[in-house]
């Protein structure tokens, strides 16, 4: 594919959403969230992995998640419709506009700064690297490693044909950059702050969350967010990690709803003590549904890494009965296969 060497200044046009107050997210220190969040404590954190070894174990089923081999070659024929692919977890491959969009690929066997520790995938990857067609764009939603997986960002530097373009929160470059990713294929945005790819336009959306890389010296020192996908007359939208804050998603929804089709996060939240201010559970997640007027959902960022207590099938019993109680339909909000596509 043909690339003008003044992409960045052609096709990013950094702008606006919405006139917006000053940035209260702005710290002296770092970023820091629209409402009240107070990070587990690092004695809370130990007794919870602590307790881990002398309470009963979850019975995690991964054989209950389910899996499609997916359709590879639809996708690489696919200049036109408007598909997205969960890939698990977090992952997930859109076509829209045209392009090839990939959101917070994690790829690798293990989501960790270790080779051979950390958590492990536990369900096959359905479609790699080089069964999807040349990646055009990455939107990554920040730094925690479920998220931002150096291997395969490593992977997409060295793409055939060249690396494709990053959108990141601010502050995010750096650790795309180390991974081989030319800094002119990068570009980062604020709350609240748009940029324009060809026919797509990609908004950074709040969330209620944290951020960091290591264990010392950067919390906080990058942003964290979600985003909004415009394209062929619609609008996509995943959230990012994210806790529950009822006035933000109101506000979010005012911003960019009725939303076409969402990504919404179901998984990685027991215990609640813990999770609550950063991950949603089911019941959460629908109403962030509410919140944005979705038209479409499906669930994702569950079934494929043990990340917390939950059983890794848990959350598909707790969406249906989260949908019932909410009276939203199963049509409506999706429980899709790892590997699956909608054609929208």
């Amino acid at each position: 594919m043909f690339r003008r060497p003044d992409w960045l200044a052609s096709l990013f046009n950094r702008a606006p959403y919405a006139a917006k107050p000053a940035a209260r997210h702005h710290g002296p220190a770092g970023y820091r969230n629209l409402y009240p969040f107070v990070l587990p404590t690092l004695g809370s954190l130990l007794h919870w992995k602590l307790a881990q070894w002398w309470r009963p174990r979850p019975d995690h089923r991964p054989e209950m998640v389910p899996l499609s081999a997916g359709d590879a070659a639809a996708l690489r024929a696919n200049h036109q419709r408007t598909s997205v692919t969960w890939l698990g977890h977090a992952s997930s491959f859109v076509q829209l506009g045209g392009q090839n969009v990939l959101i917070d690929p994690a790829l690798s066997p293990r989501v960790s700064p270790f080779r051979h520790l950390g958590p492990k995938r536990q369900v096959p990857l359905p479609i790699d690297l080089p069964d999807l067609p040349h990646i055009d764009l990455v939107l990554l939603t920040h730094l925690h490693y479920d998220h931002l997986d150096f291997p395969t960002l490593k992977r997409l530097a060295r793409q055939p044909g060249g690396a494709p373009d990053f959108v990141v929160p601010l502050g995010v470059a750096r650790a795309v950059r180390a991974a081989g990713v030319p800094a002119e294929r990068i570009v980062e945005l604020d709350w609240w702050h748009a940029v324009e790819r060809g026919s797509l336009r990609v908004l950074l959306t709040p969330a209620h969350h944290w951020s960091n890389r290591g264990p010392w010296g950067d919390l906080n020192k990058a942003l964290w967010g979600g985003y909004l996908l415009e394209g062929a007359g619609l609008k996509i939208w995943y959230p990012g990690d994210t806790g529950y804050q009822a006035e933000l998603f109101h506000e979010i929804g005012l911003h960019i709803g009725p939303v076409d089709f969402a990504l919404l996060p179901i998984g990685a939240y027991e215990p609640r003590k813990v999770m609550r201010a950063q991950h949603v559970n089911p019941d959460e997640a629908v109403r962030i549904f509410k919140h944005v007027a979705a038209r479409k959902a499906w669930a994702v960022h569950w079934g494929t890494f043990i990340l917390t207590d939950e059983p890794i099938q848990q959350p598909m019993a707790e969406l249906a009965m989260a949908l019932r109680e909410q009276e939203v339909s199963p049509a409506d909000f999706m429980l899709p296969a790892i590997g699956e596509t909608i054609w929208l």
